[in-house]
């Protein structure tokens, strides 16, 4: 784990992004969006670079879990008044597209810096190499590098046509249904996995499986790989891991989404572009 350094900031410039565990520093009211800081915050070996671009670079600031933000922020020579740490699952609608890539790709180098502070080999302590977005550890028999880690997962928008099977989960809000997903197992292939995970949440079998696109979430630290898959069977049982699963029809859907819209006006997600490619689309093509 990276500690702070007591360097204090300067005027911020856009390069670099702290963040402690998955939450971002943005800055306080208007306008919403994230809080730059400038390089001199930190020593260059405590930075990890997030993207490298002619007009200028992205650097990673992990700041440590222990730390308070207000530690954090005191440390960072900022105010609440400026600047706070936020979970921004819900916001991600509100960045740019460049912004938003950046903004999760931090998330969940820092996500997997947490969770990857000793080397699984030996044991010793891992610290960032300068300048790269690696860790190694320590030993100093054998170094043992270890890169970041991306777990593949499934969503897939299932249906019949006409309708889609949605599902819940016990932890969700009241009334909140959405497309079905799971990571891919070892040995599978993403299509293997949908209808693996399709069959055990449902029960339903499933043919006819289109990729459609994929979605980094790093929460946790995943690549959504998006699918629509055709329902072979209708019947439907309930697996362990859900709370419900149902059959909506198109007009259902499209009024549950309004509704989401409505309450979460940012919470930009693939499954909500799944569901809107199938409602755009005609029932006999979907």
């Amino acid at each position: 784990m990276i500690p702070l350094s007591n360097t204090r900031a300067s005027e911020p410039e856009r390069t670099v992004i702290a963040v402690r565990r998955q939450r971002p520093l943005l800055s306080t009211g208007e306008p919403f969006g994230v809080r730059y800081l400038n390089a001199a915050v930190a020593a260059p070996e405590q930075l990890i670079p997030l993207e490298e671009r002619a007009a200028g670079s992205f650097s990673l600031l992990e700041i440590d879990a222990a730390t308070s933000d207000e530690d954090a922020l005191r440390a960072l020579g900022l105010t609440t008044g400026e600047a706070h740490f936020a979970d921004v699952m819900t916001q991600l609608g509100r960045f740019t597209a460049a912004e938003r890539a950046r903004l999760l790709r931090a998330v969940a180098l820092a996500q997997w810096s947490h969770e990857n502070r000793f080397c699984g080999t030996c044991g010793f302590a891992l610290h960032w190499e300068p300048g790269d977005r690696t860790k190694s550890c320590a030993n100093p028999a054998r170094t043992h590098r270890h890169f970041p880690r991306t777990d593949p997962a499934t969503i897939m928008l299932v249906h019949d046509g006409t309708r889609a099977l949605l599902g819940r989960q016990r932890s969700w809000p009241p009334g909140m249904y959405s497309t079905l997903a799971g990571f891919v197992e070892p040995g599978e292939t993403a299509e293997d996995g949908v209808v693996r995970e399709v069959f055990e949440e449902t029960g339903v079998r499933v043919g006819d499986i289109r990729y459609v696109g994929s979605e980094s979430w790093p929460f946790p630290r995943s690549l959504m790989l998006g699918f629509t898959a055709r329902a072979e069977t209708h019947e439907i049982a309930i697996g362990e891991e859900m709370d419900d699963v149902r059959w909506f029809t198109r007009d259902e859907v499209a009024a549950m989404q309004a509704a989401i819209r409505e309450r979460l006006p940012h919470f930009d997600t693939i499954a909500r572009r799944l569901l809107a490619g199938w409602l755009a689309a005609p029932a006999e093509l979907a």
